[in-house]
């Protein structure tokens, strides 16, 4: 989906059309950008950026507090329409899916074909902008989805995974996060091309287990299978103060506090824990965290 909260909110209120608009876990200069629509995405405003760093980029945006619980709502009716097109549909989080299409031609069509009608359903029925990926496997669907956005459709056919990968920049493969894409940048590496001229050895020694998928990645090689009616791997509970907190007693009391909200929505779940992990935020967003097994 193409910037779903600010979607969300578009949806709730249509005056917002066409201005620029910011959604975060906090409107004040505290937390950070959860979502922002393309006319803020041109100021320089993206995901994750600090808030008071979006309102120095953009100070005539609207600002709206994120609010999950409809986010959550309105992904639910994306995952059940999609769902009516394949029962075969992995979703990886609350606004982006996969969906295998295989062997449904006859109902809608070859695979272009069925990615419109499938768009243009989900702005029909629920106002929403989508971007869609095709390709034989999960890697390159993700690719062309990000390479499509917003509000296209691309199409790439099997045996060209490589030539669409190689000028792109490294952060553009699935999977490579900012310390990796920085070890990249050591080693002179800039394209998805470049790490394909690496041999395996050399990707292995400096990337260990990591080496042989960035490896196949950087071919496009990757598998097409989903995992369908996936459980959340994890369940956490956060807060943004919106002042300056340094009494010990008082950070214990909310930590217990977000420990027990977490702790219940295990419960409803019925899930359990293997992993605990405590993460904090300062003033100048460094962040700590700690786990536990």
């Amino acid at each position: 989906m193409d910037a779903f909260f600010v979607a969300v909110e578009l949806r709730d209120d249509p005056s917002l059309s066409g201005k620029a608009v910011i959604v975060g876990g906090s409107t004040g200069n505290r937390g950070v950008v959860s979502a922002a629509s393309y006319e803020a995405r041109a100021f320089g405003v993206h995901s994750a950026m600090p808030m008071a760093q979006a309102r120095r980029l953009c100070p005539g945006a609207v600002y709206i507090p994120a609010s999950h619980s409809k986010y959550s709502a309105a992904s639910k009716q994306v995952m059940a329409l999609l769902r009516t097109f394949s029962p075969a549909l992995e979703a990886v989080s609350v606004d982006e899916a996969y969906l295998d299409l295989t062997g449904t031609e006859r109902l809608h069509g070859p695979p272009y074909a069925a990615a419109a009608k499938i768009r243009k359903t989900v702005e029909a029925e629920l106002g929403f902008s989508a971007s869609i990926g095709i390709a034989s496997n999960r890697l390159m669907a993700k690719v062309a989805s990000e390479l499509s956005k917003p509000a296209g459709i691309l199409h790439i056919l099997p045996g060209r995974e490589a030539i669409i990968l190689a000028p792109l920049g490294i952060e553009a493969l699935p999977g490579v996060g900012k310390v990796t894409a920085a070890r990249l940048r050591g080693m002179g590496i800039r394209t998805v091309g470049d790490i394909v001229r690496l041999p395996l050895s050399v990707l292995e020694a400096n990337f260990k287990n990591s080496g042989a998928e960035l490896y196949r990645k950087a071919r496009g090689e990757h598998s097409a299978d989903l995992v369908l009616d996936s459980q959340p791997k994890s369940v956490g509970k956060e807060t943004t103060f919106g002042e300056d907190q340094g009494d010990p007693g008082y950070m214990e009391a909310v930590l217990s506090r977000l420990t027990g909200e977490a702790a219940a929505r295990l419960r409803r779940k019925e899930m359990k824990v293997r992993v605990v992990l405590q993460k904090i935020s300062f003033d100048d967003f460094e962040t700590n965290t700690l786990a536990a097994q």
